[in-house]
């Protein structure tokens, strides 16, 4: 990723571990959207914060639950307006905290499982470059297509739910 950007995290189980990974450079370059305790308010609030800076990237981490229930209906947006975004959708095909919850009561977590569409096409379907990330050529791909991206990326990371640390 860009050294210099500007972070901003959906909600969910991936944000500990978001949060442990990408460091901000300044206080300025991080847009908060966990004070509403719900998901879903990621890409609405990264297209704020790359509307209001255009001097670096806007990086986005988002869980796949959270992606469908406000990120893909605002994806055309980003790339109607071109915004210089990477956004990472952490797939784990769940939602996440449901999936941890029926786990730790050992109850089959599969009610709080999702068939996801893979995001990368739908992306691009949407006038937004997608790559999957499913192995290590995956990985080395998607770090290739941030170097070279000339407009907004989308990266859905396949992981699998339970390998996920929570928190």
């Amino acid at each position: 990723m860009p050294a210099q950007r500007t972070i901003v995290t959906d909600l969910g189980r991936f944000v500990g571990e978001a949060l442990r990974v990408f460091r901000i450079p300044d206080p300025r370059a991080y847009a908060h959207t966990m004070s509403f305790g719900a998901i879903g308010a990621g890409l609405p609030c990264a297209i704020g914060a790359a509307a209001a800076e255009h001097e670096r990237p806007t990086v986005l981490i988002s869980g796949d639950g959270g992606f469908m229930m406000g990120g893909l209906t605002e994806l055309n947006t980003v790339a109607r307006n071109r915004l210089d975004m990477i956004i990472v959708v952490c797939s784990d095909g769940s939602y996440g905290a449901e999936h941890v919850q029926f786990r730790n009561r050992s109850l089959d977590p599969r009610q709080s499982m999702f068939d996801w569409p893979d995001f990368a096409p739908v992306a691009e379907a949407l006038g937004v470059r997608g790559v999957t990330v499913r192995n290590q050529g995956d990985l080395d791909a998607a770090v290739q297509a941030i170097a070279a991206r000339d407009g907004p990326l989308l990266i859905d990371l396949r992981i699998d739910p339970e390998r996920i640390a929570w928190g």
